[in-house]
């Protein structure tokens, strides 16, 4: 009997053995997976850098998140909604505007036929051909020997009309036409023009339209809440980066050699940075590096007013700031000093994905790219696949809930959703390491991922912003990059302006006409992203200058 005991305790033990050993090995084979696909998605990084430079193309698409859009659980679950082809019927040639009536009598009448009116029958057409006009400006001489000669109309700039230039900006920034098929086009249609002539009608005397662009940035920033991303950009043949800045009403985008939290800060100011030190800048590299004491030297010397770049190198030699990590933190802080005197709160909302150089002012996170990275996640067993499952729903559960928070602003639906991230972000311990590795890492960022309580017109996504940045690929892979200054410089103006017209709900074509015609009969953007923005319903908005970094 005895013999017996000692077997089954014998058994116990091996087997409480075998289920730690299988549990380790499954914790094992759960990083290796996710491990692999971290090696592959690098993998594919270096293949994308290597097929640009081949000129092949790049990574594949990346579905979007369920999280909004067409796929999202709220609209496929709605009853609400119209299935396709049940949309109730309307005219659709009501607000047509007709140019020719044509009435057409049947080919024979009989006798004793009574007249019953017309059916209409409308038929949209284009036409495309050219149309040239000779201005033939009189010349008068004087009595004094000189000449009085007639002036050509203040929208003719050149030997090509205003409708041409309209139509040709619209075509290459507008439909992303390439200039190659541009000018194939208009020398089809009919237009006497040349490769030169066309670039410079693209590139060219746009100092009115960089204007407008500009002054979109302030006004924008004025709203009190900015949305930010990145995307790569070619230029001379080099990789630089496109930064995105926006929101609901406008989109300025402004392209530079790197990214960085010092750029970030020099795109704020526009085309000349300001550096200025005060209780601002100390304040400033106190929130970002605490124990470094370089505040209260450089106040000890700082000039009584702001510097422009070469008098900020300067300055930093004469104080003998030398090392390259202080120097981008002062530098850093001097800029943002000097917005903050120049008018820019600071409790100015920049929304993102996490991404370094955004960490400034009031920050707050993307949920989507929050969401995507569990859907990134391979599971190793069923088990793995139902709690990534049940993370993701109750990720969905807690992200409609705060969409209804922007709403109500409840305070017991605040207290109740901080209590679900704790729940769902800290103390949730699935079995999969990669998981809970994940749901730790996204606990860090309840501050900014939870801003929404604090400030409910704070965003919970950036679509708008990744749409913006869209348009930026989309034109890189169809025309590449740009060749000179004034072509990229002119790229980021027209790609603003028709993602803020699109935002403002103004047609882009009418507002070139009207830019290029100089009727002006169409407010500039700015004025109209102002009137939007004292019409939207005022916030109260709190918090101030973070940084997690």
């Amino acid at each position: 009997m005895q013999d017996y005991n000692a077997l089954i305790r014998r058994l116990t033990e091996q087997n409480t053995q075998l289920i730690e050993e299988n549990r380790r090995l499954k914790d094992r084979l759960d990083i290796a997976l996710n491990t692999i696909v971290l090696l592959r998605e690098e993998v594919q990084q270096l293949k994308d850098e290597i097929a640009v430079l081949k000129g092949q193309k790049p990574r594949p698409k990346i579905p979007p998140s369920a999280l909004e859009g067409s796929q999202s659980k709220d609209k496929q679950n709605n009853k609400d909604r119209l299935s396709r082809g049940t949309h109730p019927r309307r005219k659709k040639t009501r607000k047509l505007e007709i140019h020719t009536r044509s009435r057409i009598k049947p080919e024979s009448i009989p006798e004793g036929a009574v007249f019953k009116g017309c059916q209409k029958f409308v038929v949209q057409d284009i036409i495309l051909q050219p149309y040239n006009t000779v201005y033939e400006l009189e010349r008068w001489q004087m009595s004094d020997g000189n000449y009085l000669t007639g002036k050509l109309p203040q929208n003719i700039q050149g030997h090509y009309g205003p409708r041409l230039i309209a139509y040709s900006l619209h075509q290459y920034y507008g439909c992303r036409v390439t200039e190659p098929l541009l000018f194939a086009q208009l020398r089809e249609i009919g237009v006497l023009i040349s490769e030169g002539q066309l670039s410079n009608i693209l590139i060219q005397n746009k100092r009115s339209f960089h204007q407008e662009k500009n002054e979109l940035l302030p006004v924008g920033i004025a709203t009190g809440q900015i949305k930010v991303d990145d995307t790569g950009a070619r230029h001379k043949g080099k990789n630089g980066y496109s930064n995105i800045i926006g929101n609901e009403f406008f989109t300025s985008i402004v392209s530079t050699k790197s990214k960085s939290r010092m750029n970030f800060l020099q795109i704020l100011h526009g085309s000349i940075p300001q550096y200025l030190i005060n209780e601002d800048t100390v304040e400033y590299m106190k929130n970002l590096k605490p124990e470094n004491g370089l505040g209260g030297y450089i106040l000890l010397h700082r000039p009584n007013r702001a510097m422009n770049q070469d008098e900020w190198h300067q300055f930093l030699i004469k104080v003998n700031i030398t090392i390259e990590n202080d120097i981008k933190l002062v530098t850093e802080a001097a800029l943002f000093a000097s917005l903050i005197k120049n008018g820019i709160p600071k409790n100015l909302g920049v929304h993102g994905d996490d991404a370094g150089q955004f960490d400034v002012f009031v920050r707050s996170l993307c949920w989507v790219h929050q969401e995507r990275h569990y859907r990134k996640i391979i599971p190793s067993d069923d088990a793995t696949r139902k709690a990534i499952e049940q993370v993701r729903d109750e990720i969905w559960n807690l992200y409609k809930g705060l969409k209804e928070y922007k709403i109500t602003q409840s305070a017991s639906l605040k207290i109740e959703l901080e209590q679900k991230f704790e729940e769902l972000f800290l103390k949730n311990k699935t079995i999969s390491p990669t998981l809970n590795k994940q749901l730790a890492k996204t606990y860090a960022k309840k501050e900014e991922l939870l801003r929404v309580l604090d400030r409910p017109e704070t965003p919970l996504h950036n679509n708008g912003t990744e749409t913006d940045a869209r348009e930026m690929v989309v034109k890189k892979k169809v025309s590449g990059g740009t060749r000179s200054d004034e072509g990229r410089k002119c790229r980021d103006t027209f790609v603003s302006l028709k993602r803020t017209c699109s935002k403002l709900g103004i047609n882009f074509l009418n507002y070139l006409q009207d830019r290029v015609n100089k009727a002006f009969e169409i407010p500039t953007l700015a004025q109209i992203i102002a009137a939007h923005a004292v019409a939207q319903p005022k916030m109260p908005i709190k918090g101030a200058f973070t940084s997690t970094l």
